[in-house]
């Protein structure tokens, strides 16, 4: 039993069919960004916590060079080494702040 659909039918039919295809089109669209938003965020955390793991370093080195220097335990040599290393340490966290 074939019926024949109306005019305003049709023109229905072919809004709703319009409107199917324009949601999957969105889907996909929303999908991707969600996906480049999603590895733009991770690349930003990892970038801090390498940031944050250089800063650690840093100041460990740094207290470390002065509590030596405390106990007398390092020269002026030794002593400007690790607060090089510490603001070599500092400044690559700088860095790498400024690329994330």
């Amino acid at each position: 039993m074939t019926e024949t659909l109306t005019a305003l039918e049709r023109e229905l039919l072919a809004s709703v069919e319009r409107l199917v295809t324009a949601c999957e089109s969105s889907a996909k669209e929303l999908h991707a960004l969600e996906k480049r938003s999603t590895s733009r965020i991770e690349s930003k955390v990892n970038g801090l916590a390498h940031c944050v793991a250089l800063l650690m370093k840093s100041h460990l080195t740094s207290v470390t060079t002065l509590a030596d220097l405390l106990r007398e335990e390092q020269n002026y040599a030794t002593l400007q080494a690790g607060l090089e290393t510490s603001w070599k340490l500092a400044k690559d966290a700088e860095k790498r702040l400024k690329e994330s």
